[in-house]
């Protein structure tokens, strides 16, 4: 699986939400992938219901992690507490949204 591939999955599971029923998940996350070139942002804006390359001003999650975390977190191989606990994901605001990382992506 590749970052365009996780980028499209969270795409698809966005644009799935109904934008008029019931939400797990209402927040702006700030996502800063480190890749061999640097780091991609992108904001999941779950109240927008939109996905953008890009940075937000106002997030209230913000998620660092390398493109194979991000790969492995997405499939499932790698829980978002393990990534936590390993030092492999960092997140800063709001905790209650960061506790919830796992159904975004």
């Amino acid at each position: 699986m590749s970052l365009e591939a996780v980028i499209e999955k969270v795409k698809a599971r966005v644009a799935a939400v109904d934008p008029n029923g019931p939400r797990k998940v209402l927040g702006v996350f700030q996502f800063n992938i480190k890749t061999a070139s640097g780091v991609e942002q992108y904001v999941i804006d779950l109240k927008q219901l939109k996905v953008e390359k890009g940075t937000t001003s106002t997030p209230d999650v913000t998620v660092t992690l390398s493109v194979e975390d991000l790969i492995a977190v997405s499939a499932r191989t790698l829980s978002v507490g393990d990534a936590l606990t390993q030092g492999k994901l960092e997140i800063q605001g709001d905790a209650t949204l960061a506790a919830k990382l796992a159904e975004v992506i």
